[in-house]
């Protein structure tokens, strides 16, 4: 991408609200001279969010023939050091994967106003070259609530996060709001536990806590920690409960999944190089079940009438029938 295509970004863009698809044409931009990298927190072989958007990338490079370099498992105190290294690079788009990069972003990304700063699951647009996409993580999770309430047997339910944040105390909300009204329509009373570890990629203390939290009572768990939520799988296959995968398909890692709602970031990450290299993405975006980003996948185990349910959910969402601040703690 030549400076001209940021210069088109700067100078006035359209916002899209959708992510439509579109077909690379022959006038479109060169999108194999952009010099793109993409930055994660963690291995792309986490089978979660880390290698759900180097999915994403590689969707690009098939699609439109760019070469989008990875960074993998950079450490939350290199964060600022590498985004000022392809900022020196002069690299046109500098992706990065997960809410804990904007700050360093904020950071850095005044001082090179030539790149484009996106941070995927970011919030922070503070100058014009920051084009954070949010992913409306609140609208998946809610899928997962009510996969859950028909994969209950007593109704209590484990909720675990890898760290406390804004957004993720939103969708563990809208999670327990769907388990709460199927509980609801079963006959069920409702409980939820929720804890958070502090870690993203701690098998073995994600393991430890959702064991300790279905020994006081939980028969079914949610966890939302990229590699650690395997070990929130372990512990409710060793507990025999059930599980519902967020953010990954995890239907055939263990026999006590019910269900996963994963993000599908290659559905996504192509308009985001198309948005920036014609000038039509500025400021903050953000993205949801409508543009294709949470998906529902069964398990065996899932009922007729679950999959019925989650099914029309999706419909309701994409129509924006459902006011999801209804459901949250914090407004």
């Amino acid at each position: 991408m030549k400076k001209s295509f940021v210069a088109a970004l700067l100078c006035g863009a359209l916002t899209v609200a959708a992510v439509p698809a579109v077909p690379v044409m022959a006038d479109e931009p060169d999108y194999a001279s952009m010099k793109i990298v993409l930055i994660l927190p963690g291995s792309i072989d986490d089978q979660s969010w880390n290698a759900s958007n180097n999915a994403g990338a590689k969707a690009c490079d098939e699609q439109l023939g760019t070469s989008i370099e990875v960074v993998e498992s950079v450490p939350v105190e290199e964060f600022e050091s590498t985004f000022t290294e392809y900022g020196e690079k002069g690299y046109d788009l500098i992706l990065s994967a997960g809410s804990q990069f904007d700050e360093a972003c904020a950071a850095v990304a005044p001082q090179y106003p030539d790149s484009i700063y996106t941070v995927i699951n970011g919030q922070i647009s503070d100058t014009d070259n920051m084009v954070p996409v949010f992913p409306k993580e609140y609208e998946g999770s809610y899928l997962a609530g009510i996969m859950a309430g028909y994969a209950t047997e007593n109704g209590n339910f484990a909720v675990m996060g890898g760290e406390s944040n804004a957004p993720m105390v939103k969708l563990m909300d809208t999670y327990d709001a769907a388990a709460k009204s199927v509980c609801e329509e079963r006959g069920l009373d409702f409980t939820t536990a929720r804890s958070f570890v502090n870690s993203w990629t701690d098998v073995s203390a994600t393991k430890d806590m959702a064991a300790q939290m279905m020994d006081n009572g939980a028969d079914t768990v949610f966890c939302y920690s990229n590699e650690g939520a395997s070990g929130a799988v372990q512990a409710a296959e060793e507990k025999v409960g059930k599980f519902v995968a967020f953010a990954a398909d995890k239907n055939d890692e263990s026999s006590c999944v019910y269900g996963s709602v994963p993000m599908n970031w290659a559905n996504v990450y192509p308009w985001i190089i198309q948005g920036v290299a014609k000038g039509e993405l500025k400021g903050a975006q953000e993205v949801g079940v409508a543009e294709g980003v949470f998906e529902a996948k069964y398990s065996d185990a899932c009922s007729d009438k679950c999959k019925a349910a989650v099914d029309q959910a999706i419909k309701d969402i994409t129509d924006g029938k459902i006011d999801f601040t209804q459901y949250f703690s914090e407004k």
